[in-house]
């Protein structure tokens, strides 16, 4: 059904919001002869064809959404002409060309959202805009190019900036540490780069006068930068970190620890060296630490189970060496533990499977040895298990039938001696059971004929 058109006699109509409907059809023009209309809302329909230029007469008109339709074309150049609008959403349709620079001298605009479009070009770069009242800029997932503009350090009430997934390029800009009021900046998956080298870093170092800040998410930007010590200056506000394939090198910085209120920290696929600074202890409202893909050196500090609020560690694909520290059973919210393809050595210690609420454990690839004990506890939650390539001898321990929501378990290329416990057959949930490349002898118990979901079964190469 298309939307009414016939609204040029409703002359009075101050609101008008038809969101989350199965309207098709273009907007209608008559809709630019309501007078006084201050709300109009369209999104959440299946709306095709461009926006009239007659909603640019619209002076009253204090919120215009369109989102999530399917609207076509450029961008009306006048709609500069509507100087009460306090919110503007565009977002989730088919909009292409460039932004229409007009735009942003609408002062009483207050956010913004042209997120999920084709809109291209450069941002516009007049230092002239001031946007005085601009709260929230969503630009992103649009095809827009060019430098981040310097006139955003202009909008001084900013508090969300999210222009991700675009093709923007050149030097992150310092003067984003003027926003005082700023909490969330969404700069990832764009081609971004840091300060020159003389200035190395300063756009980090300037975010630190963000007082307010609580996510910074600048991953997949070729930024070729080092983290500086002085990230520790950071507010307490911090709580999210992602700098995923961002070109990061160096040492981590020894001044993290005094991010007390980092939730999540995500520096994994970078050229990070050195070792983990032992003041990473101090991140005590830590949940999510992803480091992996990188050259991390040495061992895995102590500090680390300090952690009492860690729910996700990565450190796979490193240079880890040592032991897997026995206090890792301190880590008791703990649910996935990724430690594959490092230099780790001696055994697993026995309070890792005292663990209750891990869901993946992944040792894989590194230098284990010992056996798994026989007084391993029983683990009711774990899903996913994989100590494959790694020297660990002795028996399977038949505790590990018990675990009753395993679906993967990888004992592959190791030293297990002995048979398959016939306790493996109550693992009713297990589709992968790899234990190829063992000294496993006897037979293969019957009870594995009882698994429904399995899916892959290798016990090739060995003595059974």
């Amino acid at each position: 059904m298309r939307l009414p058109s016939q609204m040029n006699y409703c002359r009075e109509i101050v609101e008008l919001s038809l969101s989350g409907n199965k309207f098709d059809g273009s907007i209608p023009e008559s809709y630019g002869s309501l007078e006084k209309l201050e709300y109009l809302a369209l999104g959440g329909n299946n709306l095709t064809g461009n926006i009239p230029p007659t909603v640019s007469n619209l002076s009253r008109l204090y919120e215009f959404g369109i989102e999530s339709n399917n609207i076509e074309g450029r961008i009306p150049s006048d709609l500069w002409r509507l100087p009460n609008l306090l919110v503007l959403n565009f977002e989730q349709n088919y909009l292409v060309g460039e932004i229409p620079q007009s735009l942003f001298n609408i002062s009483s605009l207050q956010q913004i959202s042209l997120a999920n479009n084709s809109l291209s070009g450069n941002l516009p770069l007049d230092f002239g805009f001031s946007c005085p009242n601009l709260e929230i800029l969503l630009f992103g997932q649009n095809k827009f190019s060019g430098p981040i503009p310097s006139f955003l350090s202009n909008c001084s009430k900013l508090i969300e900036i999210d222009i991700n997934s675009n093709l923007l390029s050149g030097p992150i800009p310092t003067s984003l540490g003027n926003l005082k009021y700023l909490q969330d900046l969404f700069l990832n998956k764009n081609q971004l780069t840091g300060e020159p080298q003389e200035r190395e870093l300063s756009f980090l170092s300037s975010l630190s006068n963000c007082r307010f800040l609580d996510t910074l998410s600048i991953s997949f930007n070729p930024l070729d930068i080092s983290l500086p010590d002085s990230i520790g200056n950071f507010s307490t506000s911090l709580r999210n970190i992602y700098a995923f394939e961002s070109q990061i090198k160096g040492h981590i910085p020894v001044g993290i620890g005094s991010l007390k209120g980092l939730t999540t920290l995500v520096l994994g696929n970078n050229n990070l060296i050195g070792n983990i600074p032992p003041t990473i202890g101090g991140l005590e409202g830590l949940q999510r630490l992803y480091l992996y893909g990188n050259k991390i050196e040495g061992f895995i500090p102590k500090d680390m189970c300090q952690l009492k609020n860690l729910g996700e560690l990565y450190l796979s694909n490193n240079k880890i060496s040592g032991s897997i520290p026995n206090c890792i059973s301190n880590l008791n919210l703990l649910q996935k533990l990724f430690l594959r393809s490092n230099r780790l050595e001696s055994s697993i210690p026995l309070n890792l499977w005292s663990l209750e609420n891990l869901l993946i454990l992944d040792l894989s690839s590194n230098f284990l040895t010992g056996n798994l004990s026989p007084n391993m506890k029983k683990m009711d939650v774990i899903e996913q298990v994989d100590i494959s390539q790694n020297q660990i001898t002795g028996n399977i321990p038949s505790i590990i039938g018990a675990f009753e929501s395993l679906s993967y378990l990888d004992l592959s290329r190791n030293s297990f001696q002995g048979g398959i416990p016939q306790s493996f057959g109550d693992l009713k949930g297990l589709d992968v059971l790899n234990l190829s490349y063992n000294n496993l002898s006897g037979v293969i118990p019957k009870s594995l004929e009882a698994l429904p979901y399995l899916k892959y079964l290798n016990v090739s190469f060995n003595k059974l």
